[in-house]
């Protein structure tokens, strides 16, 4: 393979990867958006249950770093 076409798969391949993130940021955040309206609100349908899939699918959806950051905060607090 040339130079030129590596160069060429390797952007294409870069690009994937940068859609792919901002995808994923977008969900992540919509989710957090969700996950405060159901905390806030508390419907009468939202169970224990509902919380625990919520919270656990949110620190999924968080970055390492973040996660990171996050209870460095937390045992600050504690």
């Amino acid at each position: 393979m040339s130079a030129p076409e590596f160069d060429e798969m390797s952007s294409g391949q870069r690009q994937k990867s940068d859609a792919s993130q901002t995808q994923s940021s977008f969900v992540a955040e919509a989710f957090l958006e969700l996950f405060k309206l159901l905390e806030r609100y508390a419907p009468a349908w939202y169970t224990e249950e509902h919380h625990k899939q919520a919270a656990a699918a949110l620190r999924a959806l968080q970055e390492p770093g973040q996660r990171a950051k996050e209870a460095a905060r937390s045992q600050r607090a504690g």
